[in-house]
Order: structure tokens, then C-alpha cells, then sequence
């Protein structure tokens, strides 16, 4: 792997590095927090980008932690891989930890980020110190993985799995309005969210706290749409095989993706810990982001 462009994003934030992958694909990663500290891989959720993570950067940088970002194919700064699964991408993380000089390392996922953390312990072995799925989602073929979802979340996996086209207007109006009106767009989301979330999110520049959306679709809709739809497929993996440390935390106040799904991937991951936060939301990492870094480094 080559190192095609290093830049300094912000001096008190993130690097961003623009690094060729071995069949000539371009990932884009952020790095937070302690450049040569120990690196944590973080995967974001969807719609999301490598610039959801800059609230770790200062946690990071004070417990000698580097937090390594990736853009998955397709979003943000990284090329697009049409056909990738979820199983494709660890091979990108080694690749991207190998050129970066980490032989192992931590692994989190956020919220749909969680699926690639989970396929890294099953892939990589080893080089896996430990895993955290933060409010994440499981399989969605899972015996009640479905419980809990409203109606309309329920609509939009049928769609995304059967119709992808469908949403591709969906998401590709969601670009235009966060970049053009991210007041509106920051509206909608808190509308979405509960109450616990509302509060976190507080009252920022729209545009400081839609960055990361603005950064998801800057190729488009294509990478966010089958982003989604990859996880209403088999994952291609079971985790009653993961032997990695693995840390669930999930709000109980969730109401993007269902508690229960904190349990359904903590029963069948053995050895796994669960942490349920009282009272968060979806955005309870932004609270609870030391307990998180402190159980996995």
C-alpha cells in the first residue's frame, strides 16, 4: 500500500490520510487523538463518515490513544467497491493498519459500524485485541431482530433490501439538504431522535454537527444506500465464533435501533459483556466515550 496524500485537517482535531490499497482503491482515514498511541480502529454508521469522531479527539489524545477513522467504500474520501459484503472490509482494515505500522489493535463500531467491527474479530484473528459495538445493530435474520423497530423503520430496511433504487432519492435529498440548509436538516434529525439525544446534540453551528453527514455524501448516495442494504442480508459470519474480548453498550432509551439488540449480540457473542446506559439514546457514546476507551485499551 502507498501513502498518496497526508493533511492536517485541524491542528487540535484530525489528520486525514488518503492511502492506495493494494488493487489500487483509495481509503480515506482520519486519525484523532495520540498519532503514536495505541490505535483503536473506529467504524462509523450510516449515514456517516471518518468525521464522526472528532468529539474522541481530545479523550483519545489525553489516555495515549490513536483513534484510526476509516471511510468505507464509497463514502466520504474512499472509493467506491460496488460489490463489496461486509466480510470484503476487513481485509481494507489490515491493509490500512499494516501501511499505518499496527500489527494489532482495537477494533468499535458505531451504530451499523458495528457489523464491521464484529467481521474484523472474525477475520483477523489475532490482530484483534478487543472489540466494542457501541449502540450497534445485529443480524437482521437474528429470531426477533425486528422487535422493537416502528413501522416506518421497518418500510425503509423492506425497501433498502428489495427496491435500493428507491432510496437512492431519499438519500440523495438528504445530501442537498445538509449542505444547503443544515439548519433544516439538524432539525429533522432531532425530530427523529429522543429526548436524552436532543440534549446531547445542544446548540451548535448546524453546520459543526452535520459535518459528518456533508462528508458521507460527498460521492453521493450510492456507498450510503448499500451500506444500508448490506445489513439486511446474512453477514456471512456467526458470532458464537468470535473469541475476541468483545464490550456491548447500548442506551436503553435508544430509539434509532432497539435495545434488544444489545442483547441478541451479547447472547450470542460467549465471554461478551453488556453495559446498558440509563436514560441514552442513540448518541450515549458522546456521554459515556471513556468507558468505552478505557474497556478496550
Amino acid at each position: 500500500m502507498a501513502e498518496a496524500t497526508i493533511g492536517r485537517a485541524s491542528s487540535r482535531s484530525r489528520i486525514d490520510r488518503l492511502l492506495e490499497l493494494d488493487d489500487g482503491r483509495r481509503a480515506g482515514v482520519a486519525l484523532y487523538g495520540d498519532p503514536d498511541g495505541a490505535p483503536v480502529f473506529m467504524f462509523h454508521g450510516t449515514p456517516a463518515s471518518r468525521i464522526t469522531f472528532s468529539f474522541l479527539h481530545d479523550r483519545a489524545a489525553e489516555r495515549g490513544v490513536c483513534i484510526v477513522a476509516p471511510d468505507r467504500p464509497g463514502i466520504g474520501l474512499s472509493d467506491d467497491l460496488p460489490n463489496r459484503g461486509i466480510l470484503d472490509y476487513p481485509d481494507d482494515v489490515a491493509a490500512i493498519a499494516d501501511a499505518l505500522g499496527h500489527a494489532t489493535f482495537a477494533v468499535a463500531g458505531w451504530s451499523l459500524g458495528s457489523a464491521y467491527a464484529l467481521a474484523c474479530a472474525d477475520r483477523l484473528g489475532e490482530r484483534v485485541s478487543s472489540v466494542a459495538v457501541i449502540s450497534g445493530m445485529g443480524p437482521l435474520d437474528a429470531e426477533g431482530s425486528l422487535e422493537g423497530f416502528g413501522r416506518t423503520e421497518r418500510e425503509a430496511l423492506r425497501l433498502t433490501h428489495v427496491a435500493p433504487w428507491l432510496m437512492k432519492p431519499f438519500y440523495r435529498a438528504l445530501c442537498t439538504a445538509v449542505r444547503t440548509r443544515p439548519d433544516l436538516a439538524l432539525r429533522a434529525i432531532r425530530h427523529s431522535l429522543g429526548t436524552g439525544d436532543r440534549d446531547q446534540l445542544g446548540d451548535d453551528d448546524p453546520r459543526k454537527l452535520t459535518a459528518f453527514l456533508v462528508e458521507a455524501c460527498r460521492q453521493g448516495p450510492r456507498g450510503i444506500v448499500l451500506d444500508f442494504r448490506l445489513y439486511t442480508f446474512p453477514w456471512g459470519f456467526g458470532l458464537a465464533g468470535i473469541d475476541v474480548p468483545v464490550h456491548v453498550f447500548h442506551g436503553d432509551d435508544d430509539k434509532t435501533i432497539p435495545a434488544r439488540h444489545a442483547q441478541l449480540i451479547a447472547d450470542a457473542i460467549p465471554g461478551s459483556t453488556l453495559t446498558m446506559w440509563p436514560g441514552e439514546g442513540h448518541l450515549g457514546f458522546w456521554r459515556h466515550a471513556d468507558a468505552v476507551l478505557d474497556a478496550i485499551t
